[in-house]
């Protein structure tokens, strides 16, 4: 550690008494002796002097790819450079790095390993745009994907990936994805509530020993057909009466489920034909946003 501190210590001195023109010229022509201070001079005229020395080696270059401080211009003149275009290493710190082009960063993504890219969609450091585009890649190679790499992506996926792991046919894939922590309840909602989910998804929900208990999930599980008469009776005594008023004027509600709903609401001295005078919000599947929002007011009810 002391080590460091004094050559971090030599290098801040050297730099606060060389010119910046000295350093650059320095920089164009030096050897690696010299890089310890170069790749971190906080000159960017000293640093792209330094990436057309020819002495730059690779564990130097990735120093300056992993640098988050460095200008658009630098990372572009890094990631177009012939002799670091094998370089998995330094094509993947350019990826991680936010003030990297998106196009740049778009194509280097389609050539990293899968665990990579998941990696990439779960970091919020780089830019939004770029981990939906990462997403997407993600995505496309699912289909043909072979079953373990299916279960480890499930334990690690986040997003719209834990979203298309989940429509998994396996049941070993979808009980790691329902198990994994950031599974949202608006995920399982999207997933129950469309009509090519699986039989056995619904059921593994309506088991789960912590989704099943949700509200939301609840109210969507009720309202999907493949979802056993025995569940549906078993969450609607824990729903509230709006639920039930809306569940029962809902006409996607299958028809073996609203007997059960009927029956609830009688119980309850309700008439189920009264009308609900509530306010309806209807919720876009993609609306990540409307879904969360409709949870919130479920709650404060």
């Amino acid at each position: 550690m002391l080590a460091f501190v004094n050559t971090f210590e030599n290098s801040y001195n050297w730099i606060m008494t060389d010119s910046e023109e000295a350093r650059t010229e320095l920089a164009a022509t030096a050897g690696v002796e010299a890089f310890t201070r170069l790749l971190h001079d906080p000159s960017f005229r000293v640093i792209r002097a330094l990436l057309g020395n020819s002495n730059l080696r690779e564990e130097d270059v990735l120093i300056l790819a992993n640098r988050k401080n460095l200008p658009v211009d630098v990372l572009e003149s890094i990631a177009r450079d012939n002799r670091w275009a094998k370089s998995y290493p330094i094509r993947l710190a350019l990826a991680k790095n936010p003030k990297t082009p998106l196009s740049i960063s778009l194509a280097i993504a389609r050539y990293l390993h899968l665990f990579d890219i998941t990696e990439l969609s779960r970091s919020t450091l780089i830019p939004l745009v770029f981990r939906h585009k990462v997403e997407s890649i993600v995505i496309e190679r699912i289909p043909g994907m072979a079953l373990g790499y299916k279960k480890s992506l499930a334990k690690m996926a986040v997003g719209n990936v834990l979203l298309k792991l989940l429509q998994d046919r396996d049941p070993e894939v979808v009980a790691l994805c329902l198990d994994n922590p950031r599974m949202q309840e608006s995920h399982l909602f999207k997933v129950i509530s469309r009509k090519d989910t699986a039989a056995e998804t619904i059921r593994m929900v309506a088991e789960h020993r912590n989704w099943s208990g949700r509200p939301l999930v609840r109210y969507a599980l009720v309202r999907n057909e493949h979802t056993p008469l025995a569940f549906s009776e078993r969450f609607l005594q824990t729903m509230k009466l709006l639920d039930l008023q809306e569940l029962y004027v809902d006409p996607t509600l299958p028809q073996a489920a609203r007997p059960l709903v009927h029956r609830e609401l009688l119980s309850r001295g309700r008439d189920p034909q009264e009308r609900v005078n509530e306010q309806v919000f209807e919720i876009d599947e993609n609306d990540d946003w409307a879904l969360e929002d409709f949870d919130v007011r479920k709650e404060k009810e």
